[in-house]
């Protein structure tokens, strides 16, 4: 037998796969893998400054708020570091 018909006969063999799985319609189902996937991830609050200054502009175009001697991550409107006397701006 030849390796090119080999090749051909299982290339279309592969791509004959079926998807029969219905769709997820009970609201209450999709909350229960919703939950069982973990934990969303969150950027910290407080990041320390970068020594290179490219590193910075580059953190500061991505929404990262300079405050001191550190940054804060988007969506941060209170330094930790300050016990809240001081607004991130």
């Amino acid at each position: 037998m030849k390796p090119w018909l080999l090749m051909a006969a299982l290339a279309v063999g592969a791509c004959d796969t079926r998807h029969d799985r219905a769709p997820i319609t009970n609201s209450k189902a999709a909350e229960e893998i919703l939950q069982t996937q973990g934990p969303v991830s969150k950027p910290p609050e407080v990041v320390p400054r970068p020594k290179d200054e490219a590193e910075v502009d580059r953190m500061i175009l991505a929404g990262y708020t300079p405050h001191a001697d550190h940054l804060h991550a988007p969506g941060v409107n209170k330094c930790p570091l300050t016990q809240g006397n001081e607004a991130v701006m």
